[in-house]
Formats: C-alpha cells, sequence, structure tokens
C-alpha cells in the first residue's frame, strides 16, 4: 500500500505544479488581452488585473483536462526516467494496479472539478459581465428567465417598462399572458397592460387582446377606468438577438442549480439543449480525467524504456489534444442538435478511456 501512496503523491505533486503553472500563465496572458483590448476606454493595470481574476476561473476550468493529462505526462515520464515504475513490476505490482489510485486521484479530481470549481466559475463569471459593464459604462442586463417566467427591462422617454410572460416562442419573438407595467423615472408604477399575445415586430410590440390601467391617477378605481383594446402597439428597443442572448449562459449557472433553470427554460418556451450538453459534459469529467492520466501512462511508460521518451510524450500529447477537440467538436454537434446530447457528452471520453484502457493492459500486463 505504501508504494500506492507513493505513486499518488507524484501525481497529485506533478498536478499541482503543472496547475500553478498554467494558471499563472492564463492569468498574466488574460491580463495583458485585458489591457490590449480595453486600453481606448482608459482601462489600468489594477482594473485588468481585477478583470484577469475574475475570468481566469473560467479558462483554468476549461483547460483542467489538459493540465491533467500535462501532470499525467510529469508523472508518468519521472517513474519512466527513474525507474521506479520498472522496480514496481519486478516486485510483482501489475501495471494497472500500481497506477490504479493516481487514476482514481484524476477521477476524484475531476468531481472536485465539479463541486467546487464549476460553482467558482460561475460565481465568477457572473461577477466578471457585472465588472466589464461597470468598467465599459455598459446598462445592466435587461432580459432574464427564471422559474417564475420570461422577464424584460426596456427604457422610455419617460422611465422605464418591466415586461413579464408566462411564455415565449418563436425565438423569444412572441410572448404568451404577457403583462407590462410603465413606471417613470421615480419608479412609481404609472400604467399596466394585460396582452394575450405580444408579438416582437419592426422595432414595436405589438399587444393583442390587450387591457389597460392606468396607475398614475391620484384619484380614482384603476379598474373603474380601464380601457379593453383588441390591438395596440408599443414601442421598443429590444431585439430578437438580445432576447435569445439574453438568459444566461450555461457556464454562469452553478451545477446543482441547472436542472431547475433548464426546466424554467423549458416552461418559458426556449431551447435548453445547450444547457443540458453543458451539464452532461460536466458530470462525464472524472471519467475524462481519468482517460487523459492514461493516455500518458500508455505511450510513455512502455516506449521510454525502449528509448524514444521524445516521441512518446508527443505520440501522448497528439492523442491528449485530440481528445479534448473531439469532446468540444461533439459539444458543437451536440448543441447544434446534429446529434443526440449524451453522445456529445459521454461518447469521447468513454471511449477514450476504453481505448486506452485497452491499449494499457496489451502493452503492459498482456
Amino acid at each position: 500500500m505504501t508504494l500506492y501512496w507513493y505513486f499518488t503523491k507524484k501525481f497529485i505533486s506533478a498536478f499541482i505544479r503543472v496547475f500553478l503553472i498554467i494558471g499563472l500563465l492564463i492569468f498574466f496572458v488574460d491580463t495583458m488581452e485585458n489591457i490590449r483590448s480595453l486600453s481606448y476606454v482608459g482601462l489600468n493595470l489594477t482594473k485588468a488585473i481585477a478583470l484577469a481574476s475574475t475570468r481566469s476561473p473560467s479558462f483554468i476550468r476549461e483547460a483542467m483536462p489538459i493540465i491533467v493529462m500535462l501532470s499525467g505526462l510529469v508523472f508518468c515520464v519521472g517513474l519512466a526516467r527513474s525507474n521506479e515504475f520498472v522496480v514496481s513490476r519486478a516486485a510483482g505490482v501489475s501495471a494497472l494496479k500500481g497506477l490504479g489510485l493516481p487514476i482514481a486521484t484524476a477521477s476524484l479530481i475531476g468531481l472536485v472539478s465539479i463541486l467546487f470549481l464549476n460553482p467558482l466559475v460561475a460565481t465568477f463569471s457572473t461577477y466578471y459581465d457585472n465588472l466589464k459593464n461597470d468598467y465599459l459604462g455598459r446598462p445592466d442586463k435587461t432580459i432574464t428567465v427564471n422559474e417564475d417566467g420570461f422577464w424584460l427591462r426596456q427604457k422610455t422617454e419617460t422611465g422605464y417598462i418591466v415586461i413579464t410572460a408566462n411564455q415565449a416562442t418563436q425565438n423569444g419573438n412572441s410572448l404568451r399572458d404577457v403583462t407590462m407595467v410603465e413606471f417613470d423615472r421615480d419608479n412609481k408604477a404609472t400604467k399596466r397592460i394585460s396582452a394575450a399575445t405580444a408579438v416582437l415586430s419592426n422595432n414595436e410590440w405589438i399587444l393583442i387582446r390587450t387591457k389597460i390601467w392606468d396607475l398614475s391617477a391620484a384619484s380614482g378605481n384603476p379598474e373603474a377606468d380601464s380601457e379593453l383594446k383588441s390591438i395596440m402597439r408599443v414601442p421598443t428597443t429590444i431585439t430578437s438577438e438580445q432576447i435569445l442572448e439574453g438568459y444566461p449562459k450555461p457556464e454562469t449557472v452553478v451545477i446543482w442549480d441547472l436542472p431547475k433553470f433548464i426546466n424554467a427554460m423549458e416552461n418559458a418556451g426556449f431551447s435548453s439543449r445547450q444547457h443540458r450538453v453543458h451539464l452532461q459534459i460536466e458530470l462525464a469529467r472524472p471519467i475524462l480525467f481519468a482517460a487523459m492520466i492514461l493516455i500518458g501512462a500508455v505511450f510513455t511508460l512502455q516506449n521510454a524504456r525502449l528509448g524514444n521518451l521524445g516521441i512518446s510524450v508527443l505520440l501522448a500529447l497528439l492523442c491528449g489534444f485530440s481528445l479534448h477537440f473531439l469532446q468540444n467538436l461533439a459539444r458543437t454537434l451536440g448543441e447544434a442538435g446534429e446529434i443526440p446530447i449524451f453522445f456529445a457528452a459521454w461518447a469521447a471520453p468513454l471511449a477514450a478511456l476504453l481505448t486506452a484502457l485497452a491499449l494499457f493492459l496489451h502493452l503492459e500486463d498482456g
């Protein structure tokens, strides 16, 4: 058991070193990119560092499979060059048994990534968007989708209008069971409009079967003074593209809130396919990380003893990056609806794990 813990400690040490190096590299590159791309708004070094601090966790999460693969390569090359793996084989410890605990550790890192890194990234991504909007002077997000329905906020000449609907169709261009509440600049409600349907067309909302209440009157009963109209038009600056982009990206939603958020999106009439693909890919991370370390072991432990260490590392890198590319391709196809969601998320990690495991058993224990 001491040997297994020794291998595990070496892998954890390699992972920490690679994680810190790549994490710092991402942070410095992102800081320089913020200074370069946002210099026109007078962004200084302090603000660039603040933006990089909130966005770097997202990049690190995306790079985690590569970090695990490089950690596995460092770990396995170290074992091969010091002949520790050969000695363990000579002592009667099988190759797979010797690396079983490091592989389990890689899967555990994937689980930790799901439970802790994902919520951290979701929190920081939201904070990054708010911080960047503040630096650039952009308005706050005006469109929200939650379990209560579909919410919009648009400016008017006299204040703003808050719009809520139970359901959206035609990519958000048509809303059902709509309520509009108009506010003045002092945040006081002045008018309430209820409509069965609202259609976005030519920079205006076309309201069908509406009822209007005047809330600005100092006296009187708004219900008694209400007005019915078959069709009503309300000018708007909201576009269909803003509606489609208004709901949060999958990366900004904490993973244990994703199922509830997916149901809210579907109830609001939006496609939740992108979020469902993201959820399945996150759940497949432990398998992906285990596959990454096995890929490094397959190429380095066997061929390093034959004097082809450089070529072995190159092959392992090519296979690891190819797996990362294939999963990103499968994710894109899954979000576009070209392939099933389960296949988009689980096919590449499972295929890589089983293939690497078969090669490893054949070359080392066969």
